[in-house]
């Protein structure tokens, strides 16, 4: 309904444009028109009103003040100022509500609520005589404000404004992440006091660097992708613990929790290597040499069971014993070796030319003014098992 007298308003101002330039009459609606309008304002008003009052049961006086001064723009009814200004009063803001109670006595008829208006008016003057505002401000904003006693709990938050009794009041601002300040103000009869903190970083942070075996590693920090490797320069973290993942495709994944303190340097060792290696010419050498030892040890064990059927005093029998001893010592030797060097083939740490990080094991260069170097744990996982060790 409301929308059809708007859609006609808006139709007879096209038809005579030329009229409306030149003498710019006003739109004239039919009555039924005006009534419809009339009645879809009352009933948004009415239902602005319905809300706000149940934001005032609440205790929500703010957002109840909104409501019921979108209603107050929509009907003009005086009802709604005399509700606006006792909202104010149970906000303790003394002078809005004075502001409004004289608004709404200027236009209400004789009644007990005119004569509640005039005392609200009288008792919030009088809160005004005794009470002083107060107008606390942060940077940044939203810090917790806590008056005389912090037991009552925070009493709002930046940017604040109550009023307190004139005299001296403690007052503590706090921001997570931000310093607390604690301040004693002194409050004067007749003049409003006005506060603007300047809060700090809490300095509490360190510095961590993560060292790799490798480059372009990924490099997470709490989740966090922070680049690859190799770093320029350590990056500064609160102080205490972090999780750090370093990881590329094709080498050992490091994962560890790392602690940082207040002022020092947190040092990672990412020790990654290649997943998958090719065998080289250790491999062949080390089977090679594990056949031979092989056939040297079947040939002293040969010589053996022919020495056993000689005298002991014989040359022969002498002859057969040496070389029962060469093949024991030989073949023993020659499998050592080469057993040697399958494991060293099958362990060794694998990084591609390419890939190799050449700045790995540099010292690291700090800001100025920060600690030296803390013992750091070095710790990083291969295929050849886990290797863990602490510098200095």
């Amino acid at each position: 309904m409301r929308q059809a007298a708007r859609t006609l308003a808006t139709a007879l101002c096209l038809v005579m444009p030329g009229l409306a330039r030149s003498q710019q009459p006003a739109v004239v609606l039919t009555p039924e028109a005006e009534a419809q309008l009339s009645a879809a304002d009352q009933k948004r008003a009415d239902q602005l009103k319905g809300e706000a009052n149940v934001l005032f049961r609440d205790g929500r006086y703010k957002e109840a003040i909104e409501k019921f001064s979108r209603a107050f723009e929509i009907s003009r009814d005086v009802e709604l100022v005399y509700s606006i200004g006792v909202s104010y009063q149970n906000l303790e803001a003394w002078q809005e509500c004075v502001s409004y109670m004289e608004r709404y006595l200027e236009k209400a008829g004789v009644g007990p609520k005119r004569d509640r208006a005039e005392n609200t008016r009288k008792s919030c003057e009088a809160r005004i005589e005794r009470d002083q505002e107060l107008t606390i401000e942060s940077t940044p904003a939203g810090a917790k404000v806590y008056i005389d006693d912090r037991a009552r709990g925070v009493q709002g938050t930046t940017p604040f404004r109550n009023y307190v009794k004139p005299g001296s009041h403690r007052v503590w601002v706090e921001l997570d992440g931000f310093e607390a300040t604690d301040q004693t103000i002194e409050v004067q009869k007749a003049t409003p006091f006005r506060m603007n903190v300047q809060l700090r970083e809490v300095q509490n942070r360190g510095w961590l660097f993560v060292d790799s075996t490798v480059i372009d590693a990924r490099v997470y920090i709490d989740g966090k992708n922070v680049g690859l490797t190799p770093f320029q320069a350590p990056l500064a973290y609160s102080a205490g613990s972090h999780q750090v993942v370093v990881e590329r495709d094709g080498y050992t994944r490091y994962s560890s929790q790392i602690r940082v303190d207040k002022g020092r340097l947190a040092r990672v060792d990412a020790h990654l290597v290649q997943t998958s290696t090719q065998s080289t010419w250790r491999s062949p050498l080390g089977w090679t040499m594990n056949v031979f030892g092989l056939l040297a040890i079947g040939g002293g064990v040969t010589a053996y069971f022919f020495a056993e059927e000689e005298f002991n005093d014989t040359d022969k029998f002498k002859d057969l014993a040496l070389y029962e001893k060469l093949g024991y010592g030989v073949g023993g030797g020659l499998m050592a070796i080469g057993t040697s060097l399958l494991i060293w083939d099958a362990v060794r740490d694998v990084i591609a030319d390419e890939d190799r990080n050449p700045k790995y094991g540099e010292p690291v260069k700090i800001q100025e003014g920060a600690a030296a170097e803390p013992t750091a744990l070095r710790f990083g996982v291969s295929p050849g098992g886990v290797s863990l060790g602490f510098s200095f």
